[in-house]
């Protein structure tokens, strides 16, 4: 039962935060093969002098990331 947390800036509509939610269901359904009924999506939203924080507590250093960004803490 795969729950998704999308962490991102604040200033996207909500209804573009909608639709990556529903494309992450989509995407878990298909290469997991877990039922959308049973996979759940949440949003947080971070002001961009929040981020810093987000980056040390959810990225850096951490051994689950199986997708590494592109900056560092210091591009912050």
């Amino acid at each position: 039962m795969p729950h998704i947390v999308i962490k991102t800036i604040k200033g996207l509509s909500h209804e573009k935060l909608q639709e990556a939610a529903e494309q992450m269901v989509t995407i878990v359904n298909k290469t997991l093969g877990k039922p959308e009924m049973y996979i759940s999506v949440s949003v947080e939203e971070y002001a961009y002098d929040e981020w810093k924080e987000v980056f040390s507590e959810c990225i850096d250093g951490k051994d689950n990331l199986f997708v590494k960004p592109g900056y560092t803490l210091d591009d912050l």
